[in-house]
């Protein structure tokens, strides 16, 4: 039987020593100290494109300004805002991708144990960590973009206005434009 990798995320088959044998994503998260984040598009914004001239809705709205956001983030991969992203890796096999880029600043990168460890990373937005090649590391970075690029912004005002005339449905799907649009820039970890 010929094992092999498929993508990324899979792990090696007849593997049976318990350990990763892939580069993976094990865990992230957000460190978002100061309350709730600035969303990429404003309550007016989403408004206007959904067509509503009351103000009755404007609670229902900005949360699901920050819904939408978080379901095309998810979908993407890519960070809609900018903020501090904290994320375990395998880079067992070196060439781990950080998720939720465009990648700015590197923070740390430290061991299982928390010590510091030196790392050669490459990329420009969408960075890598070549070495060194652990099974667990940590990575704390910015991620996401400070200005959201239009194309991003049109799917997400789609998502907004999908869930708004959905919301009776209670829809779990982002609509059907939106994926169109986010496709195309879906990062793959």
């Amino acid at each position: 039987m010929e094992n092999y990798y498929q993508r990324n995320m899979d792990q090696f088959e007849g593997c049976d020593n318990g350990k990763l044998s892939y580069n993976q994503i094990l865990d992230y998260w957000f460190n978002e100290d100061s309350g709730e984040p600035t969303e990429p598009v404003t309550l007016e914004e989403a408004k206007n494109f959904c067509k509503i001239d009351v103000d009755d809705d404007d609670t229902l709205i900005t949360a699901l300004i920050t819904a939408a956001r978080r379901m095309c983030e998810d979908y993407t991969n890519i960070g809609f805002i900018n903020r501090e992203v904290t994320a375990v890796i395998n880079n067992g096999n070196g060439g781990s991708y950080l998720p939720y880029g465009p990648i700015g600043e590197i923070l740390s990168i430290t061991d299982n144990d928390g010590a510091e460890l030196e790392a050669d990373i490459q990329g420009v937005q969408w960075k890598q960590v070549v070495s060194p090649r652990l099974e667990r590391m940590t990575v704390v970075y910015s991620g996401g973009y400070e200005v959201l690029p239009n194309d991003l912004k049109t799917a997400l005002l789609n998502v907004i206005m999908w869930l708004y005339d959905n919301r009776s449905q209670g829809t779990t799907e982002m609509g059907p434009i939106a994926p169109m649009i986010l496709n195309p820039v879906k990062r793959i970890w």
